[in-house]
């Protein structure tokens, strides 16, 4: 009974476990499966015995699952793998088998369990440490873990870098062989309270990377089974934080330095109105000891009743938590103050000034009035809003505006300057609204529109309740004073700055100053000049005696002139200066100094005698010549030059040639393109079509040449032209002879496709069904409907006949057709007369911009038949989804032609596929439509007969536009 018994517990035991149990042959084959694999796998029993267990493994395990049982097959040993089954519902199960091999049975038996809990715990355990790792190793502080030997067993990444060793340095080593005596001893008495189970935390004071720093430095214990193994040990650099708060500690000092240095007078209040703090000003100011104030209530120290305006406001800063600005007067001081009250979280700010003074002085304006009505200042009362109440006679003799215009406006209104700064009226008006006075200069102008300079003094006036009531403007002219200022400023930057030499002597000649560019130019240093007469040092043996007596004769007559004369360096070196001297006259209009400034124009004298030489050839040559500056201002041109372009020597002179000899309808990129190769030294060469000044066209070659200067940049050019005309017409001709060729051309290649396309079809079609009808019974219905159908094909015949007419004909006018003066306007109102019912049937509008007088020179019928066969297209291509708008314009006209638009909001086609085809015979975009295919043929040829072209854009959904050039000779 026994062995009956356990039988049948090991058959429940293996039923009910959660674990797969199962056998299979030594094939693969599935003998037996528990009931496990129902919640395991998701399939039932009878689903998996008798199938191979590799049908439901994940292709991934497939290899190593055979390697494993066939190991197990050979060595009659215990087989132990992990693997994973596919589920029922797709996803793949991690199972943990355990299995062994009978051979006396011939079966492998196995028990398998799902492992999906296990493997997820060990993800997130291997993915914990991972993040610790990663958090430990890259942490921006330095860590490091000690056992209880105080030897490092962990260190990372910032640890090895601050002391500059490696991790087989550090680790098995006491961190005291990396520390200062001081900082290891304190290091260890902070381990030792760690390993006691105490975390710690102090400072420590190390020198890392060469720098000495404030670190913040925690140990905490590492406790494994209530046992404490180690410590773990952050540092922190703090360097920072401790000199932050030196400087909060250093600036709460200056701050208080600031407050007890201020003019005002300042305190603090609490929320319970308790004074916290009052400056040395507070004190001189109330007569109140510091020791009797803080901390004492401000209502014991003034009674309300007494103080009602002060009471007022600071309830008001208080409760509205905004800054107040007041004045009051003090009973308890007989004083007048002027208060600014800020609120904050902790209370109020209070500052305060005596404006005693301030207030009697306002009790003078009235007297002030009789005193500003006689002065020659401009004086001006305005009030609080800066609107002005009066003027004096002086600011009206400034300015030019009288009382009556003035009243009611603001100064900037009548005065204001383009030029005007506004930040500095600003400025003073938040100065005018704090009680100050401000003075300053600013830049008006007169009734007249001249230039006004100001120096303007203004002075607040204050009410009996310290309010802003007047302001008071006293204003003198400074104009000329800024004018002399604005030149001695000028003439200071151009003498200390610029290359010239300058030099100032006193009236008797003697040098008394000299800039840089002097020495520069002469080798003269100021010191060396000082005393002397210019000419004494700079005059040589090849300095002009005429130019010497010439400029004696100007200094004695006191006049400004010019002039050039040859002087010497310091080094003996000839040198050419160009000379402007200026008498310089005082108070009483005699001459107290001379300035000269002296320019070096010695390269420009060697150059305009190479051009004396050079303008001697070119003068003789029948080209024509120009010679022009680096900036391509013409100096000077030859006599082919005016042959050619009808422009003489100084109506030339100055102007650049791109300029004067434009042609409207050319730009300049032939010399745009050559332009880099010009200023690198290369001479160039292109063809330009230009225009004299009779306007006549010529076409000419253009040769240039750069001269160079010392540091091989252009300092002129030499243009030479040579008349093409002949030659270009020529190639004109042979171009239009080209284009006439290839118009004859395709015009055969559109003859021979009418022939072999549209000429043939119908033809055919009626020499088939002629001979159709010879055998047709003519009473049966075949007869009538072969009859219409030739009828129909003789009328393509016709039409195609008629089409062919039409082209002949146009072909054959062109050169001799009869020509007209034609009115545009009429042209196309007839058009639209004749299209009206079609027009009026879809709702269709034309509306044009042409006047009455735009005339052509052109055949009537072929416009006639452009516009015709334009409107009629737009009308037969309109959108249903919108009315026919078509619109015509005229975008510009001149003697040589004009240039009309016609615009549709139609259907439009596309025309990157249709470009090529859009004027060719035949072709058509909307296969929908009823057409033939030449209404825009015969608009391209009736344009070409009459010379002029046409050219379209078009949008499908959008509209169609053609732009039509009609010559007018």
């Amino acid at each position: 009974m026994k062995p009956e018994r356990s039988l049948i517990d090991f058959e429940k035991i293996v039923m009910n476990s959660p674990d797969v149990f199962g056998t299979i042959d030594e094939d693969g084959f599935i003998l037996y499966v528990s009931e496990a694999c129902r919640n395991v796998l998701g399939y039932e029993r009878e689903e998996l015995e008798g199938r191979n267990f590799a049908e439901f493994l994940h292709s991934d395990d497939l290899a190593s699952t055979h390697q494993a049982i066939q190991e197990a097959l050979k060595s009659g040993t215990k087989a132990s793998l992990e693997n994973r089954y596919i589920h029922r519902q797709g996803h793949a199960v991690p199972m943990h088998w355990m299995g062994v091999w009978s051979e006396g049975d011939g079966f492998l038996y196995c028990v398998g369990r799902d492992v999906t809990e296990q493997k997820a715990l060990q993800n997130r355990l291997e993915e914990r440490e991972q993040r610790y790792k990663a958090l430990f190793d890259n942490s921006p502080e330095i860590v490091f873990v000690e056992n209880r030997e105080g030897l490092v067993t962990e260190t990372n990444l910032r640890f090895l870098k601050a002391f500059g060793k490696s991790e087989e340095q550090v680790i098995g080593s006491p961190v005291s062989c990396f520390l200062s005596p001081d900082t290891a001893a304190l290091n260890t008495r902070y381990l030792e309270q760690a390993l006691l189970g105490n975390p710690t935390r102090f400072d420590l004071e190390l020198e890392l990377e060469g720098e000495v720093r404030i670190y913040d430095t925690s140990k905490h214990p590492i406790i494994v089974r209530n046992e404490v193994v180690g410590a773990h040990t952050v540092v922190t650099d703090i360097t920072p934080l401790v000199e932050s708060y030196e400087t909060i500690q250093r600036q709460a000092k200056r701050l208080n330095t600031i407050l007890e240095s201020i003019t005002d007078a300042f305190c603090t209040i609490d929320r319970d109105w308790k004074y916290t703090y009052v400056n040395s000003e507070f004190e001189q100011l109330t007569h109140f000891k510091r020791e009797n104030v803080l901390g004492k209530s401000l209502f014991a120290l003034y009674p309300s009743e007494g103080n009602p305006e002060f009471f007022r406001n600071y309830r008001q800063a208080m409760e509205t938590g905004n800054p107040v600005h007041f004045d009051a007067y003090s009973p308890e001081h007989g004083k007048w103050f002027d208060v600014k009250v800020f609120p904050s979280k902790e209370g109020l700010s209070v500052y305060f000034s005596d404006i005693t003074d301030k207030v009697k002085a306002q009790q003078e304006v009235k007297r002030l009035s009789l005193v500003a009505s006689t002065t020659t200042n401009g004086v001006v009362i305005m009030g609080m809003d800066r609107r002005i109440e009066w003027v004096n006679e002086g600011f009206t003799e400034m300015t030019g505006f009288h009382l009556e215009e003035s009243v009611g406006k603001r100064p900037i209104e009548l005065l204001g300057h383009a030029q005007t700064d506004i930040s500095t009226l600003a400025s003073v008006n938040e100065k005018m609204n704090s009680g100050q006075p401000a003075a300053f200069e600013v830049l008006n102008k007169t009734k007249t529109g001249k230039d006004l300079w100001l120096s303007i003094k203004e002075n607040p006036i204050f009410g009996e309740d310290g309010s802003l009531v007047n302001i008071v403007s006293v204003q003198t002219d400074i104009t000329n004073l800024k004018r002399y200022q604005q030149e001695l400023e000028v003439l200071s930057l151009v003498a200390s700055k610029t290359t010239h030499g300058v030099v100032i002597t006193g009236a008797d000649g003697l040098t008394e100053w000299v800039n840089e560019g002097f020495t520069r130019l002469t080798g003269y240093s100021p010191s060396e000049m000082a005393g002397n007469k210019p000419g004494a040092l700079l005059q040589g043996p090849e300095t002009d005696e005429e130019t010497i007596v010439f400029m004696r004769e100007m200094l004695l007559k006191a006049v400004p002139f010019n002039t050039n004369i040859i002087n010497y360096k310091k080094t003996g070196e000839k040198v050419w200066f160009s000379m402007d001297i200026t008498p310089v006259c005082g108070d009483s209009g005699q001459v107290v100094r001379f300035i000269a400034i002296q320019k070096d124009i010695t390269e420009r004298k060697k150059i305009q005698q190479e051009l004396e030489k050079l303008s001697l050839v070119a003068s003789k040559t029948n080209n024509s010549v120009l010679i022009a500056d680096r900036g391509w201002r013409i100096e000077w041109v030859n006599e082919g030059f005016t042959k050619l372009t009808g422009y003489t020597l100084p109506e030339a002179t100055g102007k650049t040639p791109s300029k004067l000899l434009h042609h409207h309808s050319k730009g300049n990129k032939a010399f745009e393109v050559l332009k880099e190769k010009l200023l690198k030294g290369e001479s160039i060469s292109f063809e330009e079509l230009i225009q004299k000044k009779t306007g006549e066209e010529a076409w000419v070659s253009v040769d240039i040449t750069a001269i160079l200067d010392e540091k091989e940049e252009p300092s002129r050019f030499i243009e030479v032209h040579t008349d093409i005309t002949l030659l270009k017409e020529k190639e004109l001709d042979l171009s239009r002879l080209t284009m006439d060729l290839y118009r004859q051309n395709n015009d055969l290649q559109q003859f021979t496709y009418i022939v072999s396309h549209n000429l043939r079809a119908p033809v055919a079609n009626a020499l088939g069904l002629a001979n159709m009808l010879t055998r047709i019974d003519k009473r049966a219905d075949m007869f009538d409907k072969s009859l219409a159908n030739l009828q129909e094909s003789i009328v393509r015949l016709d039409t195609v006949m008629k089409d062919m007419n039409t082209i002949l004909s146009i072909r054959d006018s062109k050169g001799n057709l009869e020509t007209e003066q034609v009115s545009i306007k009429l042209v196309i109102q007839q058009v639209v007369s004749s299209l009206s019912t079609s027009l009026k049937d879809c709702g269709g509008v034309v509306t044009d911009n042409l006047a009455e007088e735009l005339c052509v020179s052109a055949n009537k019928a072929y416009l006639y038949s452009i516009f015709y066969n334009l409107l009629s297209n737009a009308i037969k291509y309109r959108s249903e989804e919108r009315t026919l708008a078509v619109s015509i314009k005229c975008f510009s006209s001149s003697d040589k032609g004009m240039l009309l638009s016609f615009a549709d909001n139609g259907l439009g086609f596309d025309l990157q596929k249709a470009r090529e085809s859009v004027f060719k015979l035949y072709k058509r975009f909307h296969t929908d439509k009823k057409g033939r295919g030449i209404g825009l043929y015969l608009v391209r040829t009736h344009l070409e007969a009459i010379g002029g072209h046409v050219e379209v854009t078009s949008q499908v959904g959008t509209g169609t536009k053609f732009l039509i050039y009609l010559p007018k000779v």
